[in-house]
């Protein structure tokens, strides 16, 4: 047993756990369940997706499965952290269960039921407000499992959301009738960012508690499709290349920073999942792996900064509404000491200005 755990971890230290899916079944973990674990009803009746619970005739709340609703959303393993979620009828969980997961925490210095009292924090969270790893959600019981934690916190929210569009309770998000502009115009790096075309989130050492002074990461982001954005960050060749790789109603998104901090990361180089940032729109979370990447070395708009890393990723998902406003959240560890690992996530909106539009 001891060499299997030794083969395992080293295993664990230099591959993703998906490609030897049947290798471990042995951290395979599945639960059992009922609707009333996560909700205080006396009834329940199916409905499509969801069960509606109730308590004295009246409707408490819902009931859900997260793989009737995320089941793309998957962990280090490669494989859906399936959850029983409740909500009640103003967005607020009630519960949360986990119900099977196959996540390798144990392999490294985590409990099992360090996981789980990582979930019950959503307890109480509503849906309608900003719920973030590293800000609400604290990442002090599983320390050490990042992807495992983003990725739950997405398929919970985003579960979450798209049954309380489904009973009414949020209404899903419209195009507004326009699309975006095909002509181009070149423009500096100053005009870019003046018009709001590239938008930034600046994370100061002193926001952190660091000792250092001065601008930790500078993160800058753009929707590159639109040419007038695209061309003149991207260049000519590089923008052409990005538009023959992705199909007509995909789009991508420019995300490149300066400074010490990085919001790439390492783990997607094991994993497969960057777990440093994600984007949200209405009801979906979008999460970005080395299969939706392509690596920015520089922003060729005139007067524009050296970058330490850059990246397009691309948003294959036609529920996405370009158009639209996203919210793009940053999760940044630091360490205080050698002993102490911190985690404090930060947010920003971004909309294509209407210049862009037509």
């Amino acid at each position: 047993m001891k060499r299997l755990i030794l083969l395992s971890a080293l295993l664990f230290a230099f591959y993703p756990l998906s490609a030897y899916s049947d290798q471990w079944k042995l951290f395979e973990h599945r639960y059992e369940y009922k609707p009333e674990d996560v909700l205080q009803a006396t009834k329940f009746v199916q409905k499509k997706g969801y069960w509606e619970g109730f308590k004295d005739d009246k409707l408490a709340g819902y009931v859900f499965l997260s793989k009737e609703w995320t089941s793309k959303l998957v962990g280090y393993s490669g494989k859906h952290l399936e959850t029983l979620i409740g909500m009640d009828t103003n967005g607020d969980i009630t519960g949360v269960k986990i119900i099977f997961h196959s996540e390798p925490i144990v392999l490294i210095g985590l409990k099992e039921e360090y996981y789980l009292n990582f979930i019950k924090q959503y307890k109480d969270r509503n849906i309608k407000e900003p719920v973030s790893v590293g800000k609400e959600i604290s990442m002090d019981a599983i320390t050490g499992a990042t992807v495992t934690a983003v990725v739950q916190n997405s398929i919970i929210l985003e579960s979450a959301r798209k049954v309380a569009e489904a009973a009414g309770l949020l209404k899903a998000a419209q195009a507004s009738g326009k699309k975006l502009s095909q002509k181009y115009a070149e423009l500096t790096w100053e005009e870019l960012k003046k018009s709001e075309a590239v938008k930034s989130i600046v994370v100061t050492t002193k926001e952190l508690g660091l000792e250092d002074e001065g601008d930790y990461i500078d993160l800058y982001v753009a929707n590159v499709t639109p040419p007038s954005i695209g061309r003149n960050i991207l260049g000519d060749v590089f923008y052409k290349d990005i538009m023959s790789t992705i199909k007509e109603g995909e789009s991508a998104v420019a995300i490149f920073s300066k400074g010490k901090g990085s919001f790439k990361g390492s783990g997607f180089a094991r994993g497969g999942t960057f777990d440093r940032f994600n984007i949200e729109q209405g009801s979906k979370v979008y999460l970005f792996t080395d299969k939706d990447y392509r690596v920015l070395s520089g922003i060729k708009a005139e007067g524009a900064p050296a970058i330490n890393e850059g990246g397009v990723f691309f948003i294959k998902d036609r529920d996405f509404v370009p158009v639209l406003p996203f919210k793009l959240t940053l999760l940044l560890p630091y360490r205080l000491s050698a002993a102490k690992k911190e985690f404090r996530s930060f947010r920003m909106e971004y909309g294509i200005p209407e210049r862009f539009l037509e």
